[in-house]
């Protein structure tokens, strides 16, 4: 991994005008193109779209927000707007990536209960990786993903066929995934998932629970019963969890310095920043960068 360059912010680019919002590709023929690439996918590259890999024969690892998650055949990996992630290129699986436009994706979204692609954007709370989908479960994806091919092509004058498809298919995968979540509420989910947002969009000046209670209109014991309901955590915790994903990726993957990385994130007081990290981690950001050096 090169800790010397900032990790690239990637934005989703359309491969052709039949497929606007979406692209699957086999990954055989995404190694075959590597050289098109304006990054490296094999360094952490930051996206602004939904990246989906399903994996149909060979294992691995996949780095995903500073952790390596391993897979095998028939596992899925998510990777959610805004992460950070890279791939291994030690590991050649076989399989079929699929990426999606932040819009393509909401609006393929309003065509079903939006409860199926809550944990899509919880990455918090749930592991970006189905580790082994069942036999039927897979069978069954991978018909989708070839009438998902076929209708990208085939397209008429609007995306309705192919958003249709899309959603049947994270349906199936959102059930496989929903356990932890179907003690709640349309509402909750929702709401929820507009914290998580909240928290992406302004944790560089917003670090207080309170903030964010009133940036959603409730109340401070509200948000934190509904953070403990969704994934056992308190709102706090969430937001603190966020910046300190946030510092470890400038410290290592952006090779910045704790000075630098201190400002970046606003921290007017380098003392008051290295408490923080070593509250939570229980080491300080240098001993951090230090004990991670490749």
């Amino acid at each position: 991994m090169n800790n010397c360059d900032s990790i690239p912010n990637i934005h989703y680019r359309s491969p052709s005008k039949q497929s606007s919002g979406i692209e699957v590709m086999d990954l055989e023929c995404f190694r075959e193109r590597l050289n098109r690439y304006e990054f490296d996918p094999y360094q952490p590259h930051r996206v602004s779209y939904f990246c989906f890999l399903f994996i149909s024969k060979g294992q691995g690892q996949h780095l995903i927000d500073f952790k390596y998650y391993p897979y095998q055949s028939g596992s899925v990996i998510f990777v959610n707007r805004n992460q950070v992630h890279a791939f291994d290129p030690e590991d050649l699986p076989q399989g079929t990536m699929v990426n999606v436009s932040t819009d393509f994706f909401s609006d393929s979204a309003s065509n079903i209960r939006t409860s199926y692609f809550a944990p899509f954007h919880q990455s918090m709370a749930s592991s970006p990786v189905l580790t082994a989908l069942p036999e039927d479960l897979r069978e069954s994806c991978n018909v989708l993903l070839k009438e998902v091919k076929k209708a990208i092509y085939e397209r008429a004058e609007d995306d309705v066929v192919v958003q249709l498809l899309l959603s049947s298919l994270l349906i199936k995968l959102g059930r496989q995934r929903k356990s932890h979540l179907s003690h709640l509420s349309e509402h909750q989910k929702e709401r929820f998932d507009l914290f998580i947002s909240l928290v992406e969009q302004h944790f560089f000046e917003a670090r207080e629970a309170l903030q964010y209670a009133q940036l959603m209109h409730t109340s401070y014991k509200n948000l934190n019963q509904l953070c403990k309901s969704c994934c056992g955590r308190t709102t706090k915790q969430l937001i603190d969890l966020g910046i300190t994903l946030e510092i470890k990726r400038k410290l290592i993957m952006d090779g910045l310095s704790v000075q630098q990385t201190a400002d970046d994130l606003g921290f007017e007081d380098i003392t008051h920043f290295n408490k923080y990290f070593k509250r939570l981690t229980g080491v300080t950001p240098a001993a951090f960068k230090r004990g991670n050096r490749k």
